[in-house]
């Protein structure tokens, strides 16, 4: 089942900061399912790299539908289009229904953003958005080996999206657990990181049927 602890010990300390670092998002993902607002805001940053001004400033009339989906970003008077998961895309508009074009979908302090990632952190862990956002920058990054001509502020949205598709788990659903193989790879991590210990208590930590879990690790022996 993904990398054991064996692996783990013969990988570099950059292919195990990596490791971590991409499971700890993954954590806060699976974690914030137990609330959809949480979850929503959660997805925001890791799909868009949205910060806590953008997530305060955003309103119905920024959500594009077209070739693929994407999203307009305000801060500080500057506005910037990023692309965004149809996942994601899909909760801000739902987020939405009630609002009106002009007023904010997210009534929401900086601090309680941060709060919301925070309370979602791995054991351990204290994230707020500028950590997660930062992280989710290394892990893109990573994957696509430094990619000569990338950046946030000057690529075409087009580009980004292409980037982004290829780079952010999040796109590619590899950070979701609805099927069976993802939430083992998702456990694994879990052991691997922070120990998986009490069954019951993950189960109730990701929101989870404790049954399905002993399932997946019993066909994962």
């Amino acid at each position: 089942m993904g990398v054991s602890k064996r692996m783990l010990s013969y990988a570099s300390g950059r292919d195990v900061d990596l490791l971590q670092t991409e499971f700890f998002l993954n954590y806060i993902v699976v974690a914030s399912k137990r609330d959809e607002k949480e979850h929503c805001i959660i997805r925001l940053i890791l799909s868009t790299l949205a910060t806590p001004e953008e997530i305060k400033n955003l309103t119905k009339r920024d959500l594009k539908a077209g070739k693929f989906y994407s999203i307009r970003l305000f801060s500080k008077g500057k506005s910037r289009i990023s692309p965004i998961d149809e996942r994601t895309f899909m909760m801000v508009k739902k987020a939405a229904e009630n609002t009106s074009s002009r007023n904010p979908i997210f009534r929401l302090s900086r601090e309680e953003i941060n709060e919301i990632v925070r309370k979602n952190s791995p054991p351990g862990e204290e994230y707020d958005a500028e950590r997660l956002r930062s992280d989710v920058m290394k892990i893109i990054s990573d994957n696509l080996f430094f990619e000569p001509g990338f950046d946030l502020d000057s690529s075409s949205l087009e580009k980004m999206y292409m980037v982004f598709q290829d780079s952010n788990p999040l796109y590619s659903g590899a950070w979701e657990v609805e099927d069976d193989l993802m939430l083992a790879e998702f456990l694994n991590g879990y052991n691997l990181f922070i120990g998986l210990g009490d069954i019951e208590k993950v189960a109730e930590t990701i929101g989870e049927p404790v049954e399905r879990l002993k399932k997946v690790l019993e066909l994962t022996d």
